[in-house]
């Protein structure tokens, strides 16, 4: 798997350095368009979360990033040094109406149905969340 590492500082607009950094390994990955999306929907949402509820406010420390791909498949990694908080917990799914959804709170729900898999690890006082993802055409084989 090849493998490619960032960090950045946590503010919101840096956030897309990571984004491009992830579309790249799912081009290379060969996802789909909608496939490359989804992946970088659920680490900006990774991100948004970190820099917001557990820093707290923008530029509290850095946020890692460890990307890997392979033919059909992608992972990647974010460690922070924010307050302890596990994203690879189930989330509650909240009820709404189609016609006044909520707006928010919708990020861990977001990660979990588009990554195949989530994982969280505190390791030495920081964060290390892990997500992986297939292509459609993976999981059909």
């Amino acid at each position: 798997m090849e493998g490619r590492c960032l960090t950045i500082q946590a503010f919101l607009d840096q956030v897309q350095i990571l984004r491009s950094l992830v579309n790249q390994a799912a081009e290379e990955a060969g996802f789909r368009e909608d496939e490359q999306y989804a992946t970088q929907l659920a680490v900006s949402e990774a991100c948004e979360n970190i820099i917001l509820h557990g820093y707290g406010r923008e530029n509290q420390g850095p946020i890692e990033m460890l990307v890997q791909s392979a033919p059909g498949s992608i992972q990647i990694d974010l460690w922070d040094n924010a307050e302890a908080f596990n994203p690879a917990q189930n989330p509650m799914q909240p009820e709404w109406s189609p016609d006044d959804p909520p707006i928010g709170g919708l990020g861990l729900i977001i990660i979990h149905r588009v990554m195949d898999e989530v994982r969280y690890a505190r390791e030495a006082d920081r964060n290390h969340l892990s997500m992986k993802k297939r292509t459609i055409s993976q999981d059909q084989d």
